[in-house]
């Protein structure tokens, strides 16, 4: 079980590596984002990561942003949006440490709680929509 949960932290860990999925190049020179993510933070990180990307792969140069809109798109209102993902993380938290520490059913209850954070996160989805507009210089 250890294993597995190391092998699921590297697994994240590769998947984060940069890329341009979501840039739209325009040939006035002023491009676009456009993704959703699962907290504001993660929105705006994730477009200019990708525009830092696109920009530096493109011309070698950088991403200015020229301007940026994030908007919340949940079913739910956001401030349950945001406790019910605090919940999620906290069981997937105290479950990994569970699994990774406990011994005999407690790890097996742990894994089952970090598995059963991850779920409820994941059903949540990406309710964070960014649109972002930039240029490289």
């Amino acid at each position: 079980m250890k294993q597995l949960i190391a092998a699921s932290l590297l697994a994240v860990l590769a998947t984060g590596c940069a890329h341009h999925n979501n840039v739209r190049p325009a040939e006035d020179g002023r491009h676009y984002v456009n993704l959703t993510a699962e907290t504001r933070e993660k929105a705006a990180e994730e477009a200019i990561d990708q525009a830092n990307y696109f920009c530096e792969e493109k011309s070698n140069n950088q991403a200015y942003v020229i301007n940026e809109q994030l908007t919340y798109m949940g079913s739910m209102p956001e401030e349950e949006y945001l406790r019910n993902r605090n919940v999620a993380n906290a069981v997937e938290a105290a479950g990994a440490g569970m699994a990774i520490f406990g011994r005999n059913s407690v790890d097996d209850l742990g894994a089952a709680m970090m598995i059963g954070g991850g779920i409820a996160e994941d059903s949540m989805g990406e309710p964070y929509q960014i649109n972002m507009s930039f240029s490289c210089r």
